[in-house]
């Protein structure tokens, strides 16, 4: 039989978390203790934060097809992998519920699909593994895209949102009558009409209505910061 680490399959699963995170990190550490940080870096920039993210997702891509091949051969030993593939799902679950809600029904989705999926028996370790890393990839895809989509706000008005990554989820109303963003630390949309400009412009990039520039939006101070 083919012997595996769980630590080594844990270490996996936690470098793509991290990994995913990784981003909000960064710009909360630049942040400090100002109210505004920088959240889109020009073009140059841009592109060598991104090879530096695609060298450490290449990593973990030669290290999750080592672990796939392994895990193959385990799967007349179900019983003993299902902890820890319960642990993986476990962890990602809580970080999709306590990250920023962006796209949160399709998320909450998946996340109902992987659950069907870890409890059913005709299912494989192997084939449980693969779309767990699935979904740990498309998280980590997350924190380094941009993207506007629509969508209401608890009191039913349609707004606009726009992602950066997983530091900023912004808002305006179609209207155009009230912008601002959500705060994670509260759990709840924050009223910024100040921002509305930089709002708008960041709706624009991501739109591909123009093309990517520096700009200042609203986020949360870091915990422990000034405010």
């Amino acid at each position: 039989m083919t012997c595996i680490s769980n630590n080594k399959i844990a270490a996996v699963a936690g470098g793509l978390l991290a990994l995913a995170a990784a981003t909000t990190g960064v710009a909360q550490q630049a942040a400090g203790g100002d109210r505004y940080a920088r959240t889109l870096a020009d073009a140059d920039i841009t592109a060598r934060h991104n090879v530096q993210i695609q060298q450490q997702l290449g990593s973990q891509q030669d290290e999750i097809a080592s672990l796939e091949a392994q895990i193959a051969g385990l799967d007349a030993t179900a019983v003993e992998v299902q902890s820890l593939l319960q642990r993986m799902f476990d962890e990602l679950t809580a970080f999709v519920a306590n990250d920023v809600p962006f796209f949160k029904q399709q998320r909450d989705a998946r996340i109902e699909v992987l659950r069907e999926l870890m409890t059913s028996i005709e299912a494989t370790p192997s084939e449980k593994y693969r779309r767990l890393v699935e979904a740990y990839q498309i998280e980590l895809e997350y924190g380094r895209t941009m993207s506007a989509y629509k969508q209401a706000l608890p009191d039913g008005r349609e707004a606009e949102l726009v992602r950066l990554g997983r530091v900023s989820l912004l808002y305006r109303t179609v209207d155009g009558a009230e912008a601002g963003y959500w705060d994670n630390e509260r759990k709840e949309w924050v009223e910024d009409d100040d921002s509305a400009a930089a709002i708008e412009e960041a709706l624009r990039i991501a739109k591909e209505e123009t093309a990517a520039d520096l700009i200042r939006v609203p986020v949360p101070a870091p915990k422990g910061g000034r405010s």
